[in-house]
Order: structure tokens, then sequence, then C-alpha cells
């Protein structure tokens, strides 16, 4: 549109651009039958596209959203080619899907691997640097699963997806706190005992900030969380 052709605080151009009012009706009935094909094509890829996605399916709804914009609002453009175009991408993600099945790499490339963030109540913390997760972050997820100190986990996995997977110890050992400074005087500590609080790697029975930590080399120890205050698990814990 040319600049001398624009004028200001035209209510028609402001509302309908250079389109027609009769495009409108138009646009309805595009958007019925595109979003129809669409739903069927949404179920066709399977429930995973209405769950936890991967990588694969976020880039197929990416696609979509793209997709369907054309055949939408654009006048020039039939609705044909928006439909071919979802349906090659429902043969794409089947194809895709379908060969990774049959082939480990394949389904390496398209779905992601697990990254293990914490073995035996120790965070990795080279691994969390590369997967771009904070400690905090890290503590609120175990939060979220009502986890109170590091010892309590015996790994805890990144999956592909998104998604993390904890796998508690059967029996806990002291560990990192990973609840709200405020609400450390609520858990039971063993003062005989240190561990490093940035990675949570267990130290020995010295004073802390005697050595280095071995893992990250830090020297910032802590007395480890072995329980809450008044529970039996804290007291069976500290029997050990």
């Amino acid at each position: 549109m040319k600049e001398q052709e624009i004028v200001p605080w035209d209510v028609k151009r402001i509302l309908l651009g250079q389109t027609p009012a009769a495009f409108l009706l138009e646009v309805l009935v595009r958007t019925a039958v595109v979003y129809l094909v669409l739903l069927v094509i949404v179920r066709l890829l399977g429930k995973r596209m209405s769950g936890q996605i991967t990588i694969l399916e976020m880039g197929v709804m990416l696609s979509l959203g793209a997709i369907v914009s054309v055949p939408f609002l654009t006048p020039d453009r039939g609705i044909a080619i928006g439909v071919m175009l979802l349906v090659a991408i429902l043969a794409l993600q089947h194809g895709v899907s379908f060969w990774g099945t049959r082939s480990p790499k394949v389904e390496m490339l398209s779905q992601g691997r697990a990254t293990m963030l914490v073995r035996d109540g120790v965070m990795l913390l080279d691994e969390l640097d590369r997967a771009a997760i904070s400690r905090e972050q890290l503590f609120a997820m175990l939060r979220g699963k009502q986890v109170e100190h590091l010892g309590q986990v015996k790994r805890l996995y990144l999956e592909g997806c998104g998604l993390f997977s904890v796998l508690r110890a059967k029996d806990p050992r002291p560990g990192l706190a990973v609840v709200c400074p405020s609400d450390l005087d609520l858990l039971e500590h063993d003062r005989s005992r240190t561990v490093c609080s940035t990675c949570g790697n267990p130290g020995e029975r010295a004073a802390p900030g005697s050595a280095p930590c071995a893992r990250c080399g830090r020297r910032d120890w802590s007395a480890p969380v072995c329980g809450r205050k008044g529970s039996n698990a804290s007291a069976k814990e500290q029997g050990r």
C-alpha cells in the first residue's frame, strides 16, 4: 500500500484493511473448514500432541500454527494448499516416529535423551550448566515433589521432553537442604557431619571449610539435613 493511499483515521482501512467487507463472511467459512481439518490432523498425530511434547512434537505444533494462518486470512491463497501442507506434516511426523522405533539414533535425535542432574544426593553442576537450570530451579522442582533434602534423592533426570523424573533413595542419608532458608529451623541437622553447600557432596567429619570439596572445589560447608523435626524418619536416620 502506497503512502499517499493511507488516509489517517480511515475506519474501514483500520478494521478491514484493503479487503472488501464481504470477505469477512469468507473468513468465517475458511476458519471453520481449516479448523475442522486441523482437529482431524491433530487427532491423527496421536495422543502425545495433547500431552507433554518432545522436540519433534514442538516442531510439528509450530509448523501447524504457521500453516493455518495463511488459509485463514489471505484472500489470494486457497484452502487446498493449507490442507495439503497439513497432510504433509502428518505424513512427516508419522514417518519420523516410524523410523525412530526402528533406529535408536533417529529416536535420540528426534526425541532427545535424558540428562542426569543428581546422583546419590549430589548435584552434577556441569550437567546443570549444560541444561541451563539453576540450583534454585532444581530446588523448587524438588520441593514440588515433597523432597526436603538431597539425601532423599537417588537419581534425578531431566527427560528429553523437559519433564523431571525423581528416583527416591530407599535409605535416605543426610543431605543438603532444598527448602527455603526461612524453614531450615523446621528440619533436623546432623551437626557431626558436613556437606558442600554448592553441590551437596558429603564432606569429612572435620570442621566446615577445612578442605575444598572434592566435586566442585568450593569451601562452603554446612550441616546436612537428616529429616524433619519430631518425625520418626529423622529419629531412624540419626540412630544409624
